[in-house]
């Protein structure tokens, strides 16, 4: 089954948009937290997307991942970054990590490549 991260992050859209209208402490409560860690520190927001990643694959969560490829990629992280963060978060997450890169980030790359 092929997965689009475009359709993954057209889907997050429009499920927050949802979640700030029916629960909006909920909402705002995470966003603000987002916020805060994902904000530029001893590590840039590109460092951190890119820690993400690893931690997304690790997790075998496809939709974070497809969500924090194209963040990581919005702050500047080349294709290349983005591979070697996979990578770490597959000596984690071991088999289930390498099938969720191996299926799905090179086509998550070139998606969010050919928007950008």
């Amino acid at each position: 089954m092929t997965i689009s991260a475009k359709q993954i992050l057209q889907d997050r859209r429009r499920a927050s948009e949802r979640l700030k209208h029916e629960a909006p402490d909920l909402f705002a409560g995470f966003r603000e937290m987002v916020e805060r860690y994902y904000a530029p520190g001893a590590l840039d927001t590109r460092e951190k997307e890119l820690a993400a990643i690893a931690c997304s694959v690790a997790l075998a969560s496809s939709s974070s991942l497809a969500v924090h490829v194209a963040n990581a990629m919005a702050a500047g992280a080349t294709r290349q970054q983005v591979i070697e963060a996979a990578a770490v978060g597959v000596e984690f997450g071991g088999g289930p990590s390498y099938t969720l890169v191996r299926d799905h980030l090179l086509t998550f790359l070139d998606e969010i490549e050919a928007e950008g």
